[in-house]
């Protein structure tokens, strides 16, 4: 809050002062103009600036680490730009010091410095996808690396992710600690059944407490076999390499809620948070990550995307084992999809289950994966993009490891401010050139040009449509309709199921042989209040459906579903609905306002539907909870809210924070659901008694209950919702609107 504070002074010497103030004001006006002015630059270069590392290899694939900077020419988008920094492979000589707090201030392109340059090194093992049979290969390689590759110029952290990040050491150049780091990990698969997010809280805590105690470091106390210049190096950056093992966590925590939706892969996140709490260190940045892989939806595109951008921006490559090492082509037992994808959209299958999204993925993302190595899709896109490599099919993974320690030490660092300044979100082609003949130059293709600080990629598309979210709310072509049920989640979060129908005759479907294709984008954000984007929504879908499958959708809504993961606090919801073939445009904005969460008897949002489907188990595939889901059936909410007067309407919500009955050490609460149709009882109250808690992911009761609609008249009908404590005599209302189609 801005506070404007007035004072009064004696009359005496009034003019004099005011004179003496004027030239005073002036020059200060002056200083601080020429102040704000560098300031404006400084960020103006901060956010051209960019940064990418090269390889050089020769006719017969060996690395060339002796060239210069005056040897290299960078093009953007075809136009020359400008090196201005410049930093040879380790080991090296030749390197422009690195720039000063001035970033206008010119850099000396060649200029050596004899300082040894940073290598940051993390070690990141997936225990989410890795079986624990294969964490023994991956072991055994990482130990060889470690013991073998790693230098005492070298620093390097040890990252686990199970359902959270966790980190096994921090940044050290102490060979004993990363060992004992890695046999810890060993566990990482068998507690990812059982890891909560709170450990990320409790490092962050453990972090904080150690930095406030860290000292000098005694030359005695440093790791044996360490050179003096290396323990020269570690008493200068024992603090800085505890910060930024600190500021990983912290960016993990900030980043997997903003990246957040429900069953986002937690190794996005991790990823994006060690590359953003990289940004602004100088040096050869490389992240190793060991996973089986794992299938991404649509809706997590953009994830995968964000962590590319982040990882450009902090120039750290990506480089990925595959810790199966030598598989055959069946698929993984932690896949999350099941062995024949196609069979669930083959017309046995009901449309629900083909459509809707489950755990953040839907059978269409299995199909476009199909007779792929699908698992392996978003490592190829990870790696490449970020200027490292995917290795997979070895049962020795210390060869691979061994292949990228030489990669690391052979990269190039150059660095340019873009000629052109105009950071819109859409993307640039890099190319690097080198005068020397018959040389081969490896390095990243492009980059998505966002703004500094942006965390959520949208593309000029993207944001072409959300810049008339209005007008296609206010003339839409395409009926839309959406719907979000606010549930508590784990600790102190909610989970927003966010659901959309579209009628199947509102957008053209594409004949082509004997299928039906239907494409269409769903492109929504989740801004802040007031209006920063901190999550993008939804993907693109290009759906092939059979005679039989498209007959079925026919009789049903196109139906999408995603979950939003987001702490209390006022949200803006934006979705954009387009139909591909016909360029029909629908949109809703949607305001969501999550309380803070307490222990008062409270409700969730109430979900309205006519589908039930039981839940279908896939053999291997991990446990996933859905708010949806209740005694092995699960349900489909109906944003349409149009039922016909054949369907059963199903009512289902939670209630939290019930009292306990003394004597039975339960929670008694009186459910008493009936229906109105113009202000009239359409029905007699139906009471339904509560008293069986379900522990998680928050502890609640659950109100899953159907009503048959035979008989009921077409037309306008509110179902009311008494829900009353026994214990405390505490009531909650709740109304909900729906149709009776003819």
């Amino acid at each position: 809050m801005l506070q404007l504070r007035l004072s009064r002074r004696p009359l005496v010497g009034l003019f004099l002062m005011l004179a003496m103030s004027l030239q005073t004001a002036q020059a200060q006006s002056q200083k601080d103009k020429e102040g704000q002015k560098k300031q404006d630059e400084t960020v103006r270069l901060e956010t051209r600036l960019v940064t990418t590392d090269v390889i050089v290899k020769d006719k017969k694939g060996k690395y060339v680490t002796d060239l210069k900077a005056e040897d290299f020419s960078v093009f953007e988008n075809g136009v020359a730009q400008k090196v201005e920094f410049f930093e040879p492979p380790l080991g090296a000589g030749g390197a422009s010091p690195p720039k000063s707090a001035d970033p206008a201030a010119p850099a000396t392109q060649g200029a050596t410095s004899h300082e040894p340059r940073a290598n940051l090194i993390s070690l990141v093992l997936d225990g989410a996808t890795t079986d624990l049979g294969n964490f023994k290969q991956v072991r055994e390689g990482t130990l060889k690396y470690i013991q073998e590759r790693i230098t005492d110029t070298d620093t390097v952290a040890v990252f686990g992710i199970a359902n959270d990040l966790q980190l096994l050491q921090s940044f050290t150049h102490d060979k004993s600690k990363l060992i004992a780091a890695v046999e810890k990990a060993a566990t990482l698969p068998a507690s990812n059944k059982n890891t909560e997010r709170g450990q990320v809280t409790e490092a962050i805590a453990g972090k904080n407490a150690e930095l406030s105690s860290l000292g000098e470091i005694n030359p005695s106390q440093a790791p044996s076999g360490s050179s003096a210049g290396a323990v020269a190096a570690a008493q200068g950056s024992a603090a800085q390499q505890a910060a930024i093992a600190n500021r990983v966590l912290q960016q993990f925590k900030l980043l997997r809620s903003q990246l957040s939706v429900q069953q986002a892969r937690p190794v996005l996140a991790a990823l994006a948070a060690i590359c953003a709490s990289q940004r602004g260190i100088s040096g050869k940045k490389t992240i190793v990550l060991f996973s089986q892989g794992f299938i991404t939806s649509a809706t997590l595109d953009w994830q995968a995307q964000s962590v590319i951008d982040l990882a450009h921006r902090a120039n750290v490559a990506i480089y990925i084992i595959d810790s199966a090492g030598l598989r055959t082509s069946s698929p993984l037992s932690t896949s999350p999809v099941p062995d024949a994808p196609l069979t669930s959209v083959s017309g046995l299958a009901n449309k629900e289950d083909r459509i809707r999204a489950v755990g953040g993925e839907n059978v269409f993302d299995n199909v476009r994966h199909e007779g792929q190595n699908r698992e392996y899709d978003i490592l190829y896109r990870i790696s490449g993009d970020t200027g490292g490599e995917f290795i997979k099919g070895a049962n020795d993974l210390s060869k691979g490891l061994d292949r990228i320690d030489q990669e690391i030490r052979s990269r190039y660092t150059l660095a340019y401010y873009s000629a052109d300044a105009n950071f819109d979100g859409g993307y640039r082609k890099l190319k690097v050139e080198v005068r020397r003949p018959d040389l081969q130059v490896v390095s990243r293709s492009g980059f998505y040009a966002n703004a500094a600080d942006a965390v959520v990629s949208l593309s000029p598309d993207d944001k072409k449509l959300l810049a008339h979210l209005a007008e296609a709310e206010a003339h839409p072509v395409l009926p839309l309709f959406v719907e979000l049920s606010p549930f508590r989640f784990k600790g102190e979060t909610y989970i927003v199921p966010l659901s959309l129908e579209v009628p199947p005759s509102a957008v053209k479907f594409d004949h082509k042989g004997d299928k039906q294709i239907v494409q269409f984008d769903v492109v929504g954000v989740i801004r802040e209040s007031p209006g920063k984007i901190i999550a993008r929504l939804g993907g693109g879908f290009n759906i092939p459906l059979t005679a039989e499958q498209y007959e079925s959708i026919q009789q049903n809504n196109i139906f999408f579903r995603q979950d939003m993961e987001l702490p209390p606090g006022a949200y803006n919801i934006e979705i954009v609905f387009r139909d591909r073939q016909s360029g029909k445009i629908a949109a809703k904005k949607r305001e969501l306002v999550l309380p803070a969460l307490n222990s008062e008897f409270s409700m969730s949002g109430v979900a309205l539907s006519r589908f039930v489907e039981p839940i279908k188990k896939t053999p291997g595939a991990p446990e996933t909870a859905d708010v949806f889901s209740q005694g092995g059936i699960r349900i489909r909410p109906s944003p349409s809210r149009e039922f016909r007067a054949t369907d059963n309407l199903v009512v289902l919500f939670e209630l939290y924070n019930a009292s306990v009955n003394a004597e039975t050490g339960k929670p008694m609460v009186w459910v008493t659901l009936k229906l109105m149709k113009d202000d009239q009882a359409a029905t007699k109250p139906m009471d339904y008694l509560l008293t069986e808690t379900l522990a998680t992911p928050s502890p609640h009761l659950t109100f899953a209950k159907y009503i048959k609609l035979a008989g009921l008249q077409a037309g306008k009908y509110v179902a009311i919702i008494e829900a009353r404590d026994r214990v405390t005599q505490k009531l909650l209302t709740q109304q909900e609107s729906f149709v009776i189609a003819p």
